[in-house]
């Protein structure tokens, strides 16, 4: 893989922005281009099209940079509409601006608050864009598949899809680590800030040692940019330079206030605490200067501040977070929200419950208004805030307010907001039960009527989740289990007596990091987990995870009737599968394959990639040194797809074809070899030989030639039945049968 930026205006294009964005003009200029590029398309689609979309491009990034997000993605929708036309039309031309606008579509489609509806557009740039780089085809880009890696881990974790985002943002680190090697200047702070964002997504998943890794990585290179500006400052540059190197230390700031949250969460809050301090001195320095650009990250350092220092200390930071985040306006009313939340939390802490409840109850305001301006938003924040006010209002003793705060919230979204004015209904019986009495038997009562009722319509979800936890956590169950019965006339169900230890057991053994972990938690609490309420406990996690909790009880099913070893064994051998398929290299693959000899007696999946097959069915037939040759020496391949040829080997040939194809991206060859060998093995239907056509301009005169030589000398030996099939693949080849 080469490490040199090919493209033109990668930077733009790897974020999506558009061309022309930065170039001074505005929304009426950009408008005005698209109706001219329009006429131009109108009279001449073949000339006005790309200009057409180009322009759309810019328009859709000038709109989303002026807050209408809404406004922005129809434009963007219809460059990528347009550039899939012309892709399609000239096989070859229009990729990289095809995987440009992809990305830009799923940005924009993710600036209108759905995320996961972003990921498959994300997903398709980063593949249009890795086709293009490892073929060295025009337009390809590593910076910018760099780019669209990042972004691609960035909505698959705002879709919720926390481990899918970790592999892609490692992989956009291992790119741009090898290109800062050969242009430290252009890259460095790009890997820089992929490092940071690395170390936010591993942390999502609990990996904080890989989190504060990373974070301290990023930390590190921003120190050597800073080191590398501040020599250029000396040198006497122009002072507008100077300024510009400016830029880079807010990076700095942003990057240690990451790594003192992972430091903190690490268990070393000393560390943290120095890491935010130097943080919070570096968005100072750079705030004074843009107000504007950095009181936000400002805020969020002092926040992080207030969390790493001692209780007493944070409230300072906390108040300044707050005054900063409101003297920004209401672009920052959310922002503003969570930050009086964190000054209550410390100001209870700090033993000032009034200052508390005052600042909670700003938040909750906050909160409330801004969701109800958009309903269908999470209702988390909403839900935080309030149990932070009814909580330092319960303190206080005055637990009709709190009670009220909350039957006040329910009402104003009953209509707005059905779902979470449920939501918040179970809150506020749940917190019932936190009350003096008569309060508890009140709650008690409301959350099994709900509960009772609730079953009934089918709409079981993680509110029912709440509710079931809040009647097992109460401290009088046996007042739980007669109120159960009382009102609903049934016997007590399984959930309602499920042990909480059993449940927190299972939810371990459901959550284990790999399959041999699982299997090992499962030897070493068998008893329990062989239990009935193991079973009722999966039934409840099943609300919570559906799919996991199914693959556990199916798991838990198979241990009982097989034993350990035969139940476990298929899981772990097709988790190691997917572990050698993610190996880095092949060195590394024939490595893990040494390390685990028992993956050469597994049927892979049909999805597995042809060349992976190939390893293991010439690794058991041949041994390992036979396979690993064929993907390191492209003449050996040679020598063994000619014996495949001559041998009129389907199998050996759809390998070979898979190595071509997969390792040296020679893809005419290897969609060749493929649908000649479906005809070795009596196969003709499922392929159409035109699709040959269009790989032909990626691919050399020689091999064109061998290729048609070896399918004629095969029509040949093998001429019946599949003649018209010969005729046709050596035509689309452009060879004549």
């Amino acid at each position: 893989m080469r490490y040199e930026d090919r493209g033109a205006g990668v930077g733009d294009e790897a974020r999506g922005a558009g061309v022309g964005v930065a170039d001074g003009r505005g929304l009426p200029q950009a408008e005005e281009e698209v109706r001219s590029r329009r006429a131009d398309a109108e009279r001449d689609p073949a000339t006005g099209l790309p200009p057409l979309a180009a322009a759309l491009g810019e328009l859709s990034a000038l709109r989303a940079g002026a807050g209408d997000r809404e406004g922005a993605l129809a434009p963007a929708k219809e460059a990528a509409r347009i550039y899939a036309e012309l892709g399609m039309k000239r096989p070859g031309d229009f990729q990289a601006e095809l995987a440009q606008a992809m990305g830009a579509l799923g940005d924009r489609i993710a600036g209108t608050g759905d995320r996961a509806t972003a990921v498959p557009f994300a997903k398709q740039s980063v593949r249009l864009q890795r086709e293009l780089v490892e073929e060295e085809q025009p337009g390809a880009s590593v910076p910018a598949l760099a780019a669209y890696l990042l972004s691609y881990a960035g909505h698959l974790a705002g879709a919720g899809e926390t481990v899918e985002a970790v592999p892609r943002a490692e992989e956009a680190v291992g790119l741009l680590r090898g290109l800062a090697a050969g242009a430290p200047d252009a890259f460095l702070p790009r890997l820089a800030a992929a490092l940071h964002a690395l170390g936010h997504h591993r942390a999502a998943v609990s990996d904080t040692s890989g989190a504060v890794e990373a974070a301290q990585e990023a930390c590190g290179f921003f120190r050597e940019i800073d080191v590398r500006e501040a020599d250029v400052e000396e040198a006497d540059v122009r002072k507008a330079d100077v300024q510009e190197a400016d830029g880079f230390r807010p990076g700095l700031a942003a990057a240690l206030d990451g790594l003192a949250g992972h430091l903190t969460k690490a268990g070393d809050p000393a560390a943290g605490l120095r890491a935010a301090e130097e943080a919070v001195a570096l968005y100072r320095e750079s705030a004074a200067r843009r107000p504007e650009a950095l009181g936000p990250g400002l805020a969020a350092a002092l926040l992080t501040l207030a969390s790493t220092g001692d209780p007493e200390e944070a409230l300072a930071p906390a108040r300044e977070a707050v005054e900063l985040l409101r003297d920004l306006g209401d672009a920052f009313l959310g922002e503003l929200a969570g930050a009086l939340q964190v000054l209550g939390a410390y100001r209870e802490l700090g033993g000032d419950a009034e200052g508390a409840v005052e600042a909670f109850w700003e938040a909750v305001a906050l909160h409330r208004s801004l969701a109800l301006e958009g309903p269908g938003a999470p209702a988390d924040p909403l839900v935080s805030a309030l149990d932070g006010l009814t909580r330092a209002l319960a303190r206080t003793g005055e637990h009709a307010a709190a009670i009220e705060e909350y039957e006040e919230t329910v009402k104003e979204f009953a209509a707005a907001d059905p779902a979470t004015a449920r939501r918040l209904g179970v809150e506020r019986s749940a917190f019932l039960l936190r009350c003096p009495d008569p309060w508890p038997t009140t709650g008690v009562a409301e959350l099994v009527t709900w509960l009772d009722e609730d079953g009934e319509s089918g709409g079981v979800d993680t509110v029912t989740v709440r509710a079931r936890q809040a009647l097992r956590a109460y401290g009088d169950i046996a007042a739980v289990h007669t109120a159960w019965e009382e009102e609903t006339f049934t016997p007590v169900p399984d959930w309602l007596t499920l042990p909480p230890e059993t449940l927190e057991l299972v939810s371990a053994w459901m959550f284990a990091p790999n399959w041999p972990r699982s299997r090992d938690f499962w030897s070493g609490n068998a008893e329990v987990l062989s239990s009935e309420a193991a079973a009722t406990a999966l039934d409840e996690l099943a609300l919570l995870d559906p799919h996991g909790a199914q693959r556990h009880a199916m798991l838990r099913d198979a241990v009982l009737a097989q034993g350990v070893t035969a139940a476990y064994d298929p899981l772990i051998l097709a988790e190691q599968l997917a572990e050698w398929l993610e190996c880095a290299d092949w060195a590394e693959s024939r490595a893990y394959l040494e390390e685990h000899p028992r993956l050469l007696t597994v049927q892979p999946p049909q999805d597995t990639p042809l060349a992976h097959v190939a390893m293991l069915d010439i690794g058991r037939a041949d041994g390992l040194d036979a396979a690993y040759r064929l993907v390191e020496d492209r003449e050996a391949l040679q020598a063994y797809v000619d014996r495949s040829l001559e041998a009129g080997d389907g199998t050996a040939l759809m390998h070979g074809g898979g190595i071509e194809g997969q390792v040296f991206r020679d893809r005419l060859s290897s969609l060749t070899h493929a649908q000649v060998a479906l005809v070795l093995s009596g196969e003709s239907e499922g392929f159409d030989p035109d699709d040959l056509a269009s790989l032909l301009h990626k691919a050399d005169e020689e091999t064109r030639t061998r290729l048609v030589r070896e399918t004629v000398a095969l029509s040949i030996r093998y001429p019946e039945p599949h003649g018209e099939t010969w005729r046709r693949i050596i035509k689309a080849l452009g060879g004549e049968a």
